[in-house]
């Protein structure tokens, strides 16, 4: 990975004595690949002490989140994934006030990654759910906890305990002044706001592991996994209803593209005049005259039926008039490899008030 991501090749690997360091597997690996194996002495971690001050800063940072936010610690994985994704963008006093990933951009071409704005960890975040994960009567969005962001998708990282589910998603309002586990939460489990529904959610299986919302964003998936033991992680698959009566109710399939309905034939003008089917003498003179006007005018659908009636053509050509002295559009050249909007011409009938056409 560091070659291909970075084009650069680890030449010393300086470790303490620990038994994940001294086994033969990884002894064969360094050797093969040309790799020189450093440990230091007993009890001196001083020797490796940009490791060990490092471990101690992510251990702190993470301390402080799980208690402020009174996390389990059962949490601690994606408490010090989260700590990691932050302390690599805060800018550092020893690298002269740059952040991590600047320092290694100016040292080796790095790859480009995402940069979301922090959240506060632990905090209260109300996933949106899209039609098809939900009901007519059920919220429009889930209270999750806030837990980290999502490593190879541009989208936060949304734990749901009651169905043990992870959501990786853009489209997600956060209440940072509120702590999911803490009991004086503004929201105990209670009916969730409304979220703007203008965003992309989606589920996306990513080898049987996590659930990615991402619009666009980021597109179209959904993540799940276990995470109070994270020595043991257990994925599932998505499920969103309610409980197991919302399974027996009715589906609709009658939702879909309208059937056509009857257009007559326009070669004949009206096929079937609706004077011979609805009687008109108790109408105002008025009315009476806008629905005769409905039987004896035909609508053209196209350019050429219009251009063969000589009413519709002089409107046509009023029309064009109109748009050239108003000035509506200019001519210019169109740019290479560029194609020009199309436009049609959209015709209908305008009444005036008597019944009369204008």
């Amino acid at each position: 990975m560091i070659e291909t991501q970075y084009n650069a090749k680890v030449r010393v690997l300086r470790s303490d004595n620990g038994g994940e360091y001294q086994s033969s597997d990884l002894q064969k690996y360094l050797e093969g690949h040309d790799i020189i194996h450093q440990t230091t002495c007993s009890n001196t971690p001083q020797q490796n002490g940009v490791v060990e001050r490092k471990n101690r800063h992510l251990l702190e940072v993470v301390r402080a989140s799980l208690i402020a936010a009174k996390t389990p610690i059962s949490y601690w994985g994606e408490a010090i994934t989260s700590t990691a994704y932050l302390i690599n963008r805060v800018p550092s006093s020893s690298i002269n006030f740059q952040t991590p990933l600047q320092a290694l951009t100016n040292a080796v071409v790095t790859p480009t990654v995402p940069n979301l704005p922090p959240r506060v960890f632990g905090c209260v975040a109300f996933v949106h759910l899209h039609k098809h994960q939900r009901t007519k009567l059920t919220s429009h969005a889930l209270q999750c906890v806030f837990v980290g962001y999502a490593l190879h998708k541009k989208g936060y990282r949304c734990y749901h305990p009651p169905t043990q589910q992870m959501y990786i998603t853009m489209d997600v309002v956060f209440h940072e002044d509120s702590m999911y586990f803490s009991s004086e939460s503004e929201f105990p489990y209670g009916t969730p706001p409304e979220v703007n529904e203008s965003g992309q959610s989606e589920l996306v299986n990513q080898e049987a592991g996590e659930l990615d919302m991402s619009g666009q964003q980021f597109g179209s998936e959904d993540v799940f996994t276990k995470i109070p033991n994270q020595s043991l992680f257990v994925e599932g698959v998505l499920n969103l209803e309610p409980d197991s009566f919302m399974k027996r109710l009715p589906h609709r399939h009658n939702r879909g593209i309208p059937k056509p309905t009857y257009e007559p034939e326009l070669s004949t003008k009206v096929k079937y005049l609706m004077s011979n089917y609805v009687s008109n003498h108790r109408l105002s003179e008025s009315n009476k005259s806008f629905v005769n006007q409905l039987s004896t005018v035909a609508i053209p659908n196209s350019v050429q039926e219009a251009l063969a009636d000589p009413r519709w053509k002089a409107a046509m050509n009023e029309e064009m008039k109109s748009l050239q002295k108003n000035e509506t559009w200019e001519l210019v050249e169109c740019p290479p490899g560029k194609k020009p909007v199309g436009c049609r011409w959209i015709y209908t009938v305008k009444y005036k008030t008597d019944g009369s056409i204008e």
